[in-house]
């Protein structure tokens, strides 16, 4: 028997806590009292046999079924490629879903501070026209007919795609159509800024079947109405989007993202404190609060790695007390935050055949983040309709190839890269962020466990 090479020792000596987290099997165990590493250290590198001076026979076979240690036979590394490789053939050939981002818009009604959209050419920014609204339609029928689609997951992004609503709502019911023609399932989110989701608006998009709502909130009221700045009524922008969240329908889901950066930071718990003080969290069953750590160019604001994940954690376990201490029944629980292997991701650069964003003027993207930037741009909607982005596809295309020419295969990492999108490294050469964070969240978490196991839904180790 072997150690694993893709095992990780995490410690903390000053606490006693010592753990190993295997990337090849996603398994986490713990070794407080630190005799299996010790086993792992005193045995030769090529005789990891049961010794009983150092472990138990159960310990041992932990250690074998959570892939810490491995037959002297076993090429993990081939074993991580292999799965690699079958994971993206699978992904690669889905065609039966169709993903669609489509903004209506660039134009925003808002100017916040960190937009990646440029300001001085958003002004000048069109509306979709009927040209491109046809095309987009014509596509959506094509695929159903050509690649036999089952489902259709339909994104209204911008800019604020609210602008020009009677847009969305044109092109949503046209879609809704096809759907019910086909026997089609369809699945359609909306990402606003909230100001113009007003109640009766937000009946109209649950009319025509658009059941997610994500709102941005970047804490209490002056914070939120500095940050994200609203030309027109700026002093009342924060509780027009409060009271159009209170009073909307409750079968619609909200997701409230919090942008977070060093600005802000130290007013997120306030924020949380006024959602419970407007019954708006978690009183309305419908509402959903994350973060999201926000990127800068100005780098005095933003967070190291570490700086995040310490205020994710606080704000994580702040929601659960404050909702627990509200509601006395149904307890929620922490989710231990993990790698997940083989898992789908979210837009799939490179990865997902039938996954596009695209623009007002029909140009074609593959990140919404890069929407609207000439740079990015990989196609238009006549390469759509002339061979279903084929072309455009096999051009972007990841392959087992893809990630030896980046040096991927001898990443220690490499097992858990793919729970990420390979936009970050693709555009800005960044490895999937566990490589940055892994031993520390864990870590961290591990600590949190330790203070308060009752908070924890389950937890994803073995006890040694």
């Amino acid at each position: 028997m072997k150690s694993s090479i893709y095992n990780f020792l995490i410690y903390d000596n000053e606490n006693n806590i010592h753990l190993i987290y295997n990337a090849l099997k996603n398994t986490l165990i713990r070794d407080n009292d630190g005799k299996v590493q010790n086993f792992l250290k005193q045995c030769r590198e090529d005789d990891l046999q049961f010794r009983s001076e150092y472990i138990t026979e159960a310990e041992f076979n932990d250690l074998l079924s959570s892939g810490i240690i491995v037959s002297n036979e076993t090429d993990e590394k081939q074993l991580a490629i292999t799965r690699n490789k079958k994971r993206l053939e699978v992904l690669n050939k889905k065609n039966e879903v169709l993903s669609l981002v489509i903004t209506p818009t660039l134009q925003c009604n808002f100017k916040c501070y960190y937009c990646f959209e440029k300001k001085e050419t958003r002004k000048n920014e069109e509306y979709i026209s009927s040209d491109v609204q046809k095309d987009i339609i014509n596509f959506i029928k094509m695929s159903i007919l050509k690649n036999k689609i089952k489902i259709i997951n339909i994104t209204w992004y911008g800019g604020e795609p609210l602008i020009k609503s009677e847009i969305l709502f044109s092109m949503q019911k046209k879609i809704n159509e096809l759907g019910k023609f086909y026997s089609i399932i369809i699945n359609s989110d909306i990402v606003t800024n909230g100001i113009l989701l007003l109640p009766k608006t937000c009946n109209i998009l649950y009319k025509h079947g658009i059941k997610q709502v994500q709102v941005t909130i970047d804490g209490p009221e002056q914070i939120h109405n500095k940050r994200r700045y609203y030309p027109v009524n700026p002093a009342n922008n924060y509780n027009q989007i409060l009271e159009n969240i209170l009073n909307s329908n409750n079968n619609i889901k909200f997701l409230i993202r919090i942008n977070v950066d060093q600005t802000n930071k130290n007013f997120i718990f306030d924020l949380i404190d006024d959602f419970i003080k407007r019954k708006i969290w978690p009183y309305k069953k419908n509402v959903f609060i994350y973060t999201a750590q926000v990127e800068s160019n100005k780098s005095d604001f933003e967070f190291t790695k570490h700086e995040f994940i310490d205020l994710q954690d606080r704000i994580r376990q702040y929601l659960v007390d404050k909702y627990n201490e509200i509601t006395q029944t149904n307890q929620a629980k922490l989710n231990f935050l993990y790698p997940v292997l083989g898992g789908e991701i979210g837009c799939g650069y490179g990865i997902f055949k039938n996954s596009w964003v695209i623009s007002y003027t029909g140009d074609v993207f593959r990140c919404w983040e890069s929407v609207g930037q000439a740079e990015y741009k990989v196609g238009t909607m006549k390469d759509l309709l002339d061979d279903f982005g084929q072309s455009i596809f096999e051009k972007i295309k990841l392959d087992p190839q893809t990630f030896e020419r980046w040096g991927c295969f001898d990443c220690k990492f490499f097992p858990i890269c793919g729970s990420n999108c390979p936009w970050d490294f693709v555009k800005n050469k960044r490895c999937t962020e566990w490589k940055s964070m892994l031993e520390y969240r864990l870590l961290n978490q591990y600590k949190l466990f330790l203070k308060k196991p009752e908070i924890f839904e389950k937890t994803p180790f073995n006890v040694s």
